[in-house]
């Protein structure tokens, strides 16, 4: 997402102001990088408050597009430029020299970038506030913290951690999703097994997995699997909601709190160890449905 520095606050611009922006641009000048990918085994992409579009390709490697800033001292301060990080490239899309965040009116200053890499290179993305797309990654890393990222078409696994921003991916061998704090996670497509860490007060959606899925901690945020061909694991779930459908083999929840989990669907058993004031509901449990006691 561009920013949009007003006095003492930064605050970001919603899509159709930026639309507007692009139009009105008062500064800007173009931003060219052509990758120096000789001997390199990977690339990072430091996408920071700014927009990046991404496809992989063959013969991939060059990128393009538009510094815009409300003064020529700003639009100066506005890099796209490459670094040698051991055997990664790292791309970085930056402001530098950047004074106290202090300024009379509006002030912006943002880079929309675009381009491509080789399709035999491994892929990370590091976005802050900004947005960030890729296509095509022979395999993919991704952090987001406020801003948004999508990932289409990776044709290897895909590791992952958000912030309070947002992610879909649609594709991928395999899912790693670290950690989810208060923002929102979609996935689809995944031909592998699909795993997720801790998930805060965020939204986490993961739709037909030919694989297994598990889920180790979730707080107060809600969960939804469904058509997963393999098993579904599930840890601890405290005062959110569970919602599993269509899972192809066993269903296991270790132990859920004030939450709800709603089950539709298992071609296995369901089993839930230990359960507290939380409802578990299910219908169309082929195999043992095992409860606690007081369920």
């Amino acid at each position: 997402m561009r920013s949009l520095l007003a006095c003492t606050a930064l605050l970001l611009l919603p899509l159709s102001a930026l639309a507007a922006d692009a139009q009105n641009c008062k500064f800007t000048a173009a931003r060219t990088l052509k990758l120096d990918l000789a001997g390199a085994k990977a690339v990072v992409f430091e996408v920071n408050q700014h927009d990046l579009k991404i496809t992989a390709s063959a013969g991939g490697g060059q990128l393009e597009g538009r510094a815009c800033a409300s003064s020529q001292e700003w639009l100066d301060q506005l890099v796209l430029d490459q670094r040698r990080v051991g055997d990664k490239l790292v791309v970085s899309l930056r402001r530098e020299g950047r004074s106290p965040s202090i300024s009379i009116g509006n002030s912006y200053a943002w880079l929309d970038v675009r381009g491509s890499v080789p399709d035999n290179l491994p892929l990370q993305l590091k976005v802050g506030s900004g947005d960030a797309s890729v296509e095509n990654a022979q395999s993919l890393s991704v952090d987001v913290g406020s801003g948004d990222a999508v990932a289409r078409g990776t044709r290897g696994s895909i590791h992952a951690a958000v912030g309070s921003g947002d992610l879909n991916i649609d594709g991928g061998t395999s899912l790693n999703l670290l950690s989810l704090g208060s923002g929102d996670v979609n996935v689809r497509n995944i031909s592998g097994d699909a795993s997720t860490g801790t998930v805060g007060s965020g939204d986490l959606k993961i739709t037909d997995v030919r694989g297994n899925a598990r889920l180790d901690t979730v707080g107060s945020g809600d969960i939804e699997f469904k058509r997963v061909k393999g098993s579904v694991e599930v840890g601890v779930v405290g005062s959110g909601g569970v919602d599993l459908a269509d899972i192809g083999g066993n269903v296991h929840v270790r132990s859920h709190g004030s939450g709800d989990i709603q089950v539709d669907g298992v071609g296995g058993s369901l089993t839930v160890d230990h359960s507290g004031s939380g409802d578990v509901d299910h219908r169309n449990v082929s195999g043992k449905v095992t409860l606690p006691r007081s369920k």
